[in-house]
């Protein structure tokens, strides 16, 4: 099989598509030949070796494949050859075929395109998890979603209007992504790029909402944005850690904690998946039917051809994408 290769993470030029042995599921797992694959941030901090969850090279990149059963290992129930399937995994999934563990293979409705499955594969999860699991979004709050253009922002958006909240608002670096992030589902943008962000961001929140505090933060930019949304949380609010997309690790002033019985906690998928969690396919069971009832849609900006890996990664490099890219790898 064809699969993209990572042989040096110090060197870009040694990575493309190379010819390697097709892989044999072990009792546990299903073999998929891959459909479409999404493109996540993880894929481009693999390319240079700055993703924690990355194997020694040579590798393979990518998170959430969806295609269709072609093997089952010898302890596998549930599944059978010719079966849709969106494969979780930590990496592997930009390859015409891919070995998944069976608890994080996810059936695919029949009126679910393979393209809209990937795209709605690690983003949503994230987002899904970041709002319902950790964060304990409750109907009607008002909602901060700092990092709203990516991937993940961008379905966080679109999920916190699904599962109810009363107000979401949109944090971007970059206002010119405005338009895309409100046709999403955003009700307000905040500007998270405007001046004197300490008192600016809680300003922006207190416009947008009547005078009212965020509930609930979503952040995947840290730094000064996660510092200055803290002051923008009202008493008993969440603030949810998922990323820190400014490069700055923030440290929390615990007093502010403390004024407003505040709460901190993180988030990652991978904590889920490296459990084998039955959370991932009952989430993701749960993200498709909301789909399905056309109350959150996948948001795809753009779709690549196989060969053309490294542009679509490149445009999460530059920030040039809004919402997800997805690879075609195989045809439907």
């Amino acid at each position: 099989m064809r699969a993209v290769v990572i042989k040096d993470t110090s060197n870009r030029d040694s990575v493309g598509i190379d010819a390697v042995a097709d892989p044999k599921p072990r009792d546990d797992e299903v073999v998929v030949d891959v459909k479409a694959c999404g493109i996540n941030f993880t894929d481009f901090l693999s390319l240079d070796g700055k993703y924690q969850n990355n194997p020694p090279p040579p590798f393979t990149p990518g998170k959430d494949a969806a295609g269709v059963v072609s093997a089952v290992g010898a302890k596998v129930k549930g599944f059978k050859a010719g079966d849709r399937v969106l494969a979780h995994v930590n990496h592997g999934a930009m390859a015409e075929k891919v070995a998944c563990p069976a608890a994080l293979a996810c059936p695919i409705p029949g009126d679910v395109a393979f393209d809209a499955a990937a795209a709605m594969g690690l983003a949503y999860l994230t987002a899904w998890f970041a709002l319902r699991v950790r964060g304990g979004l409750r109907p009607g709050e008002i909602v901060l979603i700092n990092g709203a253009s990516g991937g993940v922002g961008l379905a966080a958006v679109d999920l916190a209007k699904a599962l109810g909240a009363g107000t979401v608002l949109a944090g971007l670096t970059s206002p010119a992504k405005a338009d895309p992030v409100k046709a999403a589902g955003a009700d307000a943008i905040v500007d998270l790029s405007a001046d004197n962000l300490k008192d600016s961001l809680r300003d922006q929140v207190a416009a947008a909402t009547a005078g009212k505090s965020a509930d609930l933060v979503v952040d995947m930019v840290g730094g000064a944005v996660f510092d200055s949304a803290l002051r923008a949380i009202g008493d008993e609010g969440r603030i949810v850690v998922v990323g820190f997309a400014s490069g700055t690790i923030p440290a929390v002033r615990t007093n502010y904690l403390l004024l407003k019985n505040i709460s901190v906690v993180g988030m990652t998928v991978s904590a889920y998946m490296k459990a084998r969690s039955a959370a991932i396919a009952e989430a993701q069971t749960a993200i498709f039917d909301l789909l399905r009832a056309g109350k959150i849609d996948p948001h795809i900006m753009k779709r690549y051809r196989f060969e053309d890996f490294m542009a679509g990664i490149k445009m999460l490099e530059n920030r040039s994408i809004v919402g997800k890219s997805v690879l075609l790898i195989g045809s439907t």
